[in-house]
């Protein structure tokens, strides 16, 4: 008996994990009022901003320029983060006529485009690990 327990055990310990918590850094955050919505995607499908597409939403109160958030037991793998500053609570990033947003937003890489919106290729990072990724908000 004692042998299996022992054996039972050894193979918990060497078990890999599948999973482990991302810190998310939230840099730039002005001003300090509202709240910064974040999506994460595992596909390009929706990627940046249409966050019913993606596979976990969290908020983020910000009393501070900067801001953490630790999501928890996310698995490893290739991952895409949208995120924008709601400063008005109507969950969604408003614009300009023309598509600009008039609301700040991040992505993860810190993947931004001139002309257009950022792209699900630019923004993929590898969630391994001790894995933390920076985001700087751009207004």
């Amino acid at each position: 008996m004692i042998k299996y327990f022992f054996l039972f055990s050894l193979a918990l310990l060497l078990k890999e994990a599948k999973s482990q918590d991302l810190v998310l850094e939230i840099e730039g955050i002005k001003p300090i009022k509202g709240e910064v919505l974040i999506a994460i995607f595992n596909n390009e499908e929706g990627f940046p901003f249409l966050t019913s597409k993606a596979i976990q939403l969290l908020k983020v109160i910000p009393n501070q320029e900067k801001a953490q958030c630790i999501v928890k037991a996310l698995p490893f793998g290739r991952y895409a983060i949208a995120l924008f500053h709601d400063l008005n609570a109507d969950s969604k990033l408003n614009t300009n006529l023309i598509g600009i947003p008039k609301e700040g937003y991040g992505v993860s890489n810190n993947a931004y485009n001139t002309f257009s919106a950022p792209r699900y290729k630019d923004a993929l990072f590898e969630h391994k690990p001790n894995s933390i990724q920076r985001i700087n908000m751009k207004y």
